[in-house]
């Protein structure tokens, strides 16, 4: 009986985020996300602050209403897991980056008792866009371990961890526009 077990387990498929029904052509390309409604590749900074005042139940942070570069909004009424979701732009105004912390309790609104934790975000992702690309075992110092998730294509990449690589850290996903230069700049006389 053992050693029929120990076969099994050696014999495992490797996606272990494999969910039912899924095949290779149901995924999307991961540039191709919505974050909140937004395509990330063609969004810039007016037309996602009004997107957000138009959808409704987020608060924008004071500090950053006037800036150019970041904009950090505090669901209120939508999206109730998460503490923000910061937005970061070039001078150009196109999206370069955007973070969503979430809260330590469960995504799902369930009774569960445990914390929320990347694996539970990671397979939400797992669902739309297929095996992730890079999973890593983080851990220092004699802390206990947990499991980052990337997923990356030519244009965009998605990652799951937590704040500080610790276990006790809370989970963010952070989507980062790859094809975007950080450092593009509109000079005045208008061109790129």
């Amino acid at each position: 009986m053992a050693l029929n077990l120990c076969l099994v387990i050696l014999f495992a498929p490797n996606n272990l985020f494999a969910a039912e029904g899924e095949t290779e052509g149901d995924n999307k390309p991961v540039s191709e996300i919505k974050l909140l409604g937004i395509n990330l590749l063609e969004a810039n900074l007016t037309s996602i602050r009004q997107h957000l005042n138009n959808l409704g139940g987020f608060l924008q942070a004071k500090s950053t209403i006037k800036q150019t570069n970041t904009d950090k909004f505090f669901p209120w009424s939508n999206n109730r897991d998460s503490y923000y979701f910061q937005f970061r732009y070039n001078h150009a105004g196109k999206v370069t980056s955007v973070k969503r912390l979430y809260r330590p309790y469960s995504i799902l609104q369930s009774n569960r008792r445990s914390a929320i934790q990347t694996k539970d975000i990671a397979l939400e992702l797992t669902k739309r866009l297929g095996q992730p690309t890079s999973i890593i075992r983080k851990g220092w110092g004699g802390t206990q371990n947990y499991t980052s998730y990337t997923w990356q294509d030519d244009k965009m990449t998605i990652k799951v961890d937590r704040e500080g690589s610790e276990l006790l850290g809370n989970v963010f996903v952070e989507y980062t526009v790859t094809v975007h230069d950080p450092y593009e700049v509109i000079d005045d006389t208008g061109d790129v």
